[in-house]
C-alpha cells in the first residue's frame, strides 16, 4: 500500500509508524522534506520523519511508470480517448499524479484523506479514504 503525504505527516506528528506493507513513493519523500522546511519542524520531528522514511521501501519513478502518469493526466483532463471522464476536468497536482501512477503501476492501494484521487478508481486505482 501507498500512503499519501497527508497521512504520513499525521504519523510523523503522532510519532507512529504505518503498517509494515507500506511503500513510500519518492515524490512523497520530497513532499515530506519540503513540508518539514516550510513548517519549521524541529530536530526531533525531522529525525522521526527520516527514521520513518528509512524503514520502508521507496518507490522511485521508473520508466515503466511514465505511461501510467500520462494516462492519469489525460484522463483527469477528459482527454483520454479510451476512457471518458464522465465529469468535468479535474486539475490534479503533478505530484499527486506521480503518487497515483506509482500506486496504479504497483497495483497497490493508495491511502489518503483528501479528494484529489476520487475520480481515479475508474482507471483501476484502489483508493482507500481515511
Amino acid at each position: 500500500m501507498i500512503y499519501d503525504t497527508n497521512l504520513l505527516i499525521g504519523h510523523i506528528r503522532k510519532r507512529s509508524l504505518p503498517i509494515i506493507q507500506t511503500v513510500i513513493p519518492i515524490v512523497v519523500v520530497g513532499e515530506l522534506e519540503a513540508f518539514s522546511l516550510k513548517a519549521d519542524w524541529g530536530a526531533q520531528k525531522i529525525d522521526f520523519m527520516r527514521y520513518l522514511i528509512d524503514r520502508y521501501p521507496i518507490a522511485d519513478i521508473e520508466s515503466d511508470v511514465i505511461p501510467v502518469y500520462a494516462q492519469i493526466d489525460a484522463f483527469s483532463q477528459g482527454k483520454l480517448q479510451t476512457a471518458p471522464l464522465n465529469s468535468s476536468a479535474r486539475n490534479m497536482g503533478k505530484n499527486d499524479i506521480w503518487i497515483a501512477a506509482t500506486a496504479l503501476y504497483l497495483d497497490v492501494e493508495l491511502h489518503t484523506t483528501d479528494n484529489d484521487f476520487d475520480h481515479l478508481p475508474a482507471l483501476g486505482l484502489r483508493l482507500v479514504k481515511h
